[in-house]
């Protein structure tokens, strides 16, 4: 396994990856740098970059800064996830920027209409931030709720995608 930094407006991010894909990206938080999260989740971890680890980089540090970019799904790799996240996240991943959805609402169109709970739990442990785009989750009411990056770059990145 091999890890790659990025930028982002509220920090550093990481990204581990092998033989083109992706695998984990983290966000820093208050406490812990993206960095430590990445070599406390993959121990064997390296710091690599080549041409794969820097274009994923710059898409991501993209993302952050609410650029349109597109991380194919082909690079996405979910294979330690049951069947009920990946549903999930594969329809996460096709709500289109700009838009947002509700817990419910997400949970309606991946075809499990009962499990608004379930899918929230789902999404606060995206493996795949920014790319599997759980920001654009928010509560029933209307209002952000939480993110992995914290709700600064939450409402950060709702705003960008908006503008």
């Amino acid at each position: 396994m091999n890890f790659c930094k990025f930028d982002t407006p509220f920090g550093s991010g990481c990204v581990v990856w092998d033989r083109d894909l992706i695998y984990r990206v983290f966000l820093s938080s208050l406490d812990t740098s993206a960095e430590q999260k990445a070599k406390k989740s993959f121990p064997g971890a390296a710091r690599n970059n080549n041409s794969f680890a820097e274009e994923t980089a710059a898409k991501l540090t993209g993302l952050a800064s609410g650029i349109p970019c597109e991380v194919s799904r082909e690079f996405l790799d979910l294979g330690n996830t049951s069947q009920f996240k990946k549903i999930v996240l594969n329809t996460m991943h096709d709500i289109p920027r700009g838009q947002t959805i509700s817990y419910g609402g997400l949970a309606r169109k991946a075809g499990f209409p009962r499990a608004a709970r379930a899918v929230g739990n789902v999404l606060s442990s995206n493996p795949l931030p920014l790319i599997i785009p759980c920001h654009r989750v928010v509560r029933a009411d209307g209002s952000t709720g939480s993110y992995q990056g914290g709700t600064m770059m939450k409402n950060f990145l709702l705003k960008a995608e908006n503008d």
